[in-house]
């Protein structure tokens, strides 16, 4: 069960790309995922639900460069957030 919902979300986000880097794109599908799993949004309890054999720390550390210096598309997150809307 939570293979699926990971992969509708990395579907997701591939239809409706927030970054056109691979890299960061894999990092806010991991990050969102995160989110649902830990249901909080402090990054030290994210950064446990991360996939990778990192440290906690590291993943904290990734998720603060991250936010420093990308820049959301605005306009892309809020149809993002309407495709999560049930149909109807």
């Amino acid at each position: 069960m939570k293979n699926i919902i990971s992969s509708k979300i990395k579907n997701l986000f591939s239809e409706i790309p927030l970054a056109k880097n691979l890299a960061r794109q894999t990092f806010i599908s991991e990050f969102t995922l995160g989110i649902i799993k830990s249901r909080n949004v402090q990054f030290k309890e994210v950064g446990l639900h991360f996939t990778t054999d990192s440290k906690v720390e590291s993943n904290e550390r990734r998720i603060q460069a991250f936010f420093k210096d990308f820049e959301f598309d605005y306009q892309q997150v809020a149809i993002l957030l309407v495709m999560f809307l049930p149909k109807g």
